[in-house]
């Protein structure tokens, strides 16, 4: 199967998922994930840890994994941290690395050359470390989206993934110590 081929199919699967998500919002919802785990049984953990690593690939957020981590693990919550950290780390590579996946990156460069020499300089700047962690810990904006940025911009996957962290990991602590509190308020 070529390049070509493989983007069309992905582009689709992304797309099929993105309008599902768009008619039934619920799908995702810490709620939903929480009882799916739970319906699980032994294999819940394990199934969790598949759906954390592999969600960026669909750009589906986080955030209602690791409050329906919360939830469903409150006894392991330590895992479930550990679990959203790799979840990140494996998220941010994917997407980081999506640019080049079928030259999207030259696409884009082509396309919006002003924007995207702007945004390398701000990510090859002396502040990108503080602009990609504030980037991370900002709830409203996407993750995931920094990681597209750095990847168009070429910064070195590991001046990436650090300050991805240091923003994000913070604020994975606070959904997980929310998620404890709402599954403990539900099981009373």
């Amino acid at each position: 199967m070529r390049l070509r081929n493989i983007n069309t199919v992905w582009f689709i699967l992304v797309g099929f998922v993105l309008l599902w998500l768009l008619f039934s919002p619920e799908t995702i919802s810490r709620e939903s994930i929480s009882a799916f785990l739970g319906a699980m049984g032994p294999l819940a953990l394990f199934t969790y840890v598949l759906l954390s690593l592999s969600r960026a690939i669909l750009m589906i957020p986080s955030t209602p994994f690791v409050l329906a981590g919360a939830i469903s693990f409150p006894d392991i919550l330590t895992a479930v941290w550990l679990i959203s950290a790799a979840g990140v780390v494996v998220g941010a590579f994917l997407v980081y690395s999506f640019p080049s996946f079928g030259n999207y990156d030259e696409f884009l460069e082509e396309r919006y050359p002003d924007k995207i020499g702007f945004l390398k300089e701000k990510m090859q700047g002396k502040f990108a470390f503080w602009l990609i962690a504030g980037w991370a810990f900002f709830p409203l904006v996407p993750t995931d989206a920094v990681c597209y940025v750095a990847g168009i911009a070429k910064i070195p996957f590991k001046k990436m993934i650090l300050p991805l962290l240091v923003g994000q990991l913070p604020l994975a602590t606070v959904y997980i110590f929310l998620g404890s509190e709402i599954g403990m308020w539900l099981r009373i």
